[in-house]
């Protein structure tokens, strides 16, 4: 057992950034992450408000809903966070970000749309192929031609945690988000938190993610959703193997033998014309190759097959897979 807390898994994120005691932690990582817009004013309190919502599920446990804002100047912003790995990421991304502006409405004709903005922020500890290589991408309603922001009433910021390209280099980590960045993305490895001799709020931190402070009920929910966590990552890593295992066995063979008769078919008619030593070697290399590039189709389709009869969400199978989304459609259908 890790002695710090894996913070991918449900209650550990909700430990660390959505209880009332939290709220400390919360301030600074979603400071450290909109400090370098122009003319952002910090954030001073926040209030939890998804309690009193009532709008949560079993599905929706990695979300913290309605965390209300109130900057230094006086503003007022709304965010939503999430632990995301779920299926139909993008979609449920914008699903909340839309319900979280419609509960802001009231009755009446009075209203006048007058409503706060939305920020919907994911740590993703998996990458979307839409978004390839890319650290940290920001959305919000801009105009397609131009470009620019037309409204600052939703923003998604999603962080593709893989793709931090400093998580073994501690050293170089200068900023509050590239220190925040680092320890999330290690702490289920991790002694002790980084960056805590000169950081008196990482201090703490470390304190509350030690696994050995955990009493009663919060450490049997933790050690519940910390093996759904592993069961769900054994069954990706899983359906993975199998996948290119199974595809590489059978579409390998079966490449190979349709291949090998079409290359020997063709090589044979160019040889009756042109001599059959050479007619061969031809037949025999464009079959080879014929073969493997048809057994590499073969496998991967199988491997894609594979793991959606295991329920992996066709964002996941493509990440996976290296294809596009179109492709592991295209794929499924066939």
């Amino acid at each position: 057992m890790s002695k710090l807390l894996n913070p991918f898994v449900d209650f550990a994120f909700k430990y660390i950034f959505g209880r009332e005691d939290s709220k400390p932690y919360l301030i600074d990582f979603l400071n450290s992450l909109l400090e370098s817009e122009p003319g952002y004013s910090r954030i001073v309190d926040l209030t939890y408000r998804d309690k009193e919502s009532g709008r949560r599920s079993e599905e929706e446990r990695n979300v913290i809903y309605d965390i209300h804002c109130r900057t230094a100047d006086g503003r007022y912003f709304t965010v939503e966070m999430q632990n995301a790995s779920q299926t139909n990421f993008l979609d449920r991304v914008i699903y909340y970000a839309a319900r979280t502006v419609a509960d802001q409405g009231k009755p009446g004709r009075d209203w006048r749309y007058q409503y706060d903005p939305v920020y919907c922020i994911a740590l993703m500890n998996f990458e979307l192929p839409e978004f390839a290589g890319r650290f940290r991408i920001d959305a919000g309603l801009c105009d397609l031609e131009t470009r620019e922001r037309v409204s600052d009433k939703i923003r998604c910021i999603m962080l593709q945690l893989p793709n931090f390209d400093k998580k073994d280099k501690e050293a170089e980590c200068h900023t509050r988000l590239e220190q925040w960045t680092y320890n999330l993305i290690n702490m289920p490895t991790m002694e002790r938190l980084a960056f805590t001799n000169n950081n008196k709020l990482f201090k703490q931190l470390e304190e509350r993610v030690s696994y050995a402070t955990l009493k009663g009920s919060d450490k049997s929910t933790y050690d519940a959703d910390l093996k759904a966590y592993r069961d769900m990552m054994g069954q990706l890593e899983f359906a993975l193997d199998q996948g290119w295992k199974r595809g590489l066995e059978k579409g390998m063979a079966q490449g190979m033998a349709q291949g090998m008769a079409q290359g020997m078919a063709q090589g044979m008619a160019q040889g009756m014309e042109k001599g059959m030593e050479k007619g061969m070697e031809k037949g025999m290399a464009q079959g080879m190759a014929q073969g493997m590039e048809k057994g590499e189709k073969i496998m991967k389709e199988r491997m894609v097959k594979s793991m959606a009869e295991k329920g992996l969400d066709v964002q996941i199978i493509a990440a996976i897979a290296e294809i596009s989304v179109d492709a592991v459609k295209a794929m499924l259908k066939s």
